[in-house]
């Protein structure tokens, strides 16, 4: 049986078990976690408490030793962090974002009884984002509709939590897929979870990690360590498409329950982009939020390159956020076939779409994993966007995206469609993996 057969006949038999509202993500059951991943929490029988594509992290205690389940980003399910905002959507509980907000705004807020918990300024992206606490007892959505209500100049949202567009799934890891090219001199910046720079695959790859979502020291995931590997792994077993590139990743999570927040995902931006990467990959996915939308076009406006996975909610879902904002480069997923991944969003935003099912990449625990997901197809669209763009510029930006539609190979109905886009690019042409070959 294949991976992607398995996934399925497992998806099915959990929605038998235990019946799913429509809203729910099936490309968060690859993380399998109760209360997350778009997920309403699921109490599981004993023969089945471990989730597929699921870790396990001990944590030590005073009096005990307890084992928790986390999922591919690295988050325990702690539904007691979060709320959910009029669609239903997750967001962090008891927090409210307010995007550079006057001093008029904040002695408004402070009226009302709401506290300022923190304020960051976004490099040089001339935002600033603020955090409010409400009033106890006053919900997330109760919060909101108070201050738009009293301050309408305001910019107010939810701190909305992401997800990945994604899952790991264990199987027979099918090497060497991926074409590479050299990616000495440049620098590419991802937004995701943490990664596990000791695999073997990643240890001889620079790459400069950063938590956005704690103080603490950035814990390894499945996750961001399989994106990390297909960015930039130099390995016997899984080579990256840019093999030689700095990779500027900003941690999200931070093992985090309420890891994932816009706040996190805006902060993250703003450092890789200030780190110099003219490409930035996110391949998280979820709703609209005027923070991070706010960040998202400030980095455009200066020529850098977003490119972001569509999510994995099924064919008759749209693209998912960031990828569904104007000027994101939105990537879908293919298998070896160059068929569209059974569950991939889709949309008039889709641009491209890469190889993301059945790929193999780097996992936790120094092993290898076949994974599937649109979040494993983004980063091989990125990386042929970072050969051609040095530093961040809206002319190059262009001629690159006009270069790459021109070598797409179009799929599903004739010119650009809501599947595939403008169609499939390979990792890397043959023509470049072979002149960059000769240049070693």
């Amino acid at each position: 049986m294949s991976v992607t057969t398995l996934r399925c006949a497992l998806v099915l038999a959990g929605l038998m078990l235990f019946p799913l509202p429509a809203s729910a993500q099936l490309g968060g059951l690859g993380g399998g976690l109760p209360g997350v991943g778009g997920l309403p929490e699921v109490r599981l029988p004993p023969a089945v408490n471990q989730p597929l594509g699921a870790a396990t992290r001990t944590v030590q205690g005073t009096a005990n030793t307890l084992t928790r389940v986390v999922d591919t980003v690295g988050r325990p399910s702690q539904p007691e962090l979060l709320d959910t905002d009029i669609q239903g959507n997750r967001v962090v509980r008891n927090e409210v974002l307010a995007l550079s907000p006057t001093a008029e705004s904040l002695a408004i807020a402070r009226g009302l009884n709401f506290q300022v918990v923190r304020q960051t300024t976004l490099g040089a992206l001339g935002l600033r984002v603020t955090v409010l606490r409400p009033p106890p007892n006053l919900s997330a959505s109760d919060a909101v509709n108070a201050l738009r209500q009293a301050d309408p100049q305001g910019a107010y949202d939810f701190n909305h939590v992401y997800d990945p567009s994604a899952g790991i799934f264990g199987g027979r890891p099918l090497f060497g897929r991926t074409q590479s090219a050299d990616g000495r001199g440049i620098s590419i910046g991802l937004v995701d979870s943490g990664i596990d720079r000791s695999h073997p695959a990643l240890r001889r790859a620079r790459i400069t990690l950063q938590n956005f979502a704690g103080n603490d020291r950035s814990p390894p995931s499945a996750h961001g360590t399989a994106i990390a590997s297909l960015l930039v792994g130099d390995g016997e077993s899984v080579k990256g498409t840019l093999p030689g590139a700095t990779l500027f990743a900003a941690d999200v999570f931070g093992g985090k329950g309420s890891g994932g927040s816009a706040e996190s995902v805006a902060r993250g931006l703003a450092w890789v982009a200030e780190r110099g990467a003219a490409v930035i990959n996110i391949s998280l996915v979820g709703p609209e939020n005027r923070a991070l939308k706010a960040v998202v076009d400030a980095l455009i406006a200066r020529g850098h390159v977003i490119v972001a996975a569509v999510g994995n909610d099924g064919p008759a879902r749209p693209v998912g956020y960031p990828a569904a904002y104007e000027g994101v480069i939105a990537v879908t997923s293919v298998d070896t076939q160059r068929r569209v991944q059974v569950d991939a969003n889709r949309g008039p935003e889709i641009a491209f779409a890469g190889m993301g099912v059945d790929v193999s990449v780097a996992s936790l625990n120094k092993t290898y994993d076949t994974a599937t997901g649109t979040s494993f197809a983004a980063p091989l669209i990125a990386s042929r966007f970072a050969l051609k763009m040095t530093r961040p510029d809206s002319a190059s930006f262009g001629r690159a995206y006009r270069e790459l539609r021109a070598e797409a190979v179009d799929l599903g109905a004739p010119g650009r469609d809501d599947v595939f886009g403008y169609g499939f690019l390979e990792a890397q042409s043959a023509a470049l993996v072979n002149a960059s070959a000769s240049a070693r």
